[in-house]
């Protein structure tokens, strides 16, 4: 039979947070900010646009028979280049966080499979390693094509620097283009 005496559960309460309330009438007046000068639509727009970006759309002599793994690897490298550059590029971290989330909803909706792809996979990881060292972008060639799992393919190892340069060029000119306010 079942004990019923519940004296050695534990209750979890969440510890209060080191934030006043100043704090968080801060964050809320910023957040009211970008929502009445159109940044924050401005941020999910571009965020939704970003996602539809396909390698078709830059590389289209150089994807034409690439199997169907490279494809899928270079697609990903692209998320993560316009991840990557709206949070550098963007004017505000809220802003940023909020065109990143847009991206991600759109990816989400539109190619369920992919997005848990990415979302489960450890490609990212290397890219993050790659992006904190001195040469980035040669860094990132690399690990493209050990991703590709052809790690001395040098049109690979090229295509993946070409494609994170084309899209941290691609975020910058379409911030540009909307124009967000300081």
């Amino acid at each position: 039979m079942r004990n019923s005496n519940d004296d050695d559960i534990k209750i979890f309460r969440p510890k209060k947070s080191d934030w006043s309330s100043s704090d968080l009438t801060s964050i809320a007046g910023i957040m009211d900010k970008h929502r009445a000068n159109g940044n924050s639509a401005k941020a999910t727009i571009l965020g939704e646009r970003l996602a539809e970006l396909t390698p078709e759309d830059f590389f289209a002599d150089e994807v034409k028979n690439l199997p169907n793994n490279v494809l899928l690897q270079l697609r990903s490298l692209m998320v993560f280049a316009a991840q990557i550059s709206l949070t550098k590029y963007l004017p505000f971290t809220i802003l940023s966080t909020q065109a990143v989330n847009a991206m991600y909803a759109r990816i989400e909706a539109t190619a369920p499979g992919f997005f848990a792809n990415i979302a489960d996979g450890s490609s990212f990881s290397f890219y993050y390693l790659a992006v904190r060292k001195n040469e980035p972008v040669s860094e990132i060639g690399n690990d493209f094509a050990m991703l590709c799992d052809d790690d001395d393919n040098e049109e690979l190892k090229v295509l993946g620097m070409k494609a994170f340069e084309t899209i941290e060029t691609k975020v910058i000119s379409l911030i540009e283009e909307f124009e967000f306010e300081g």
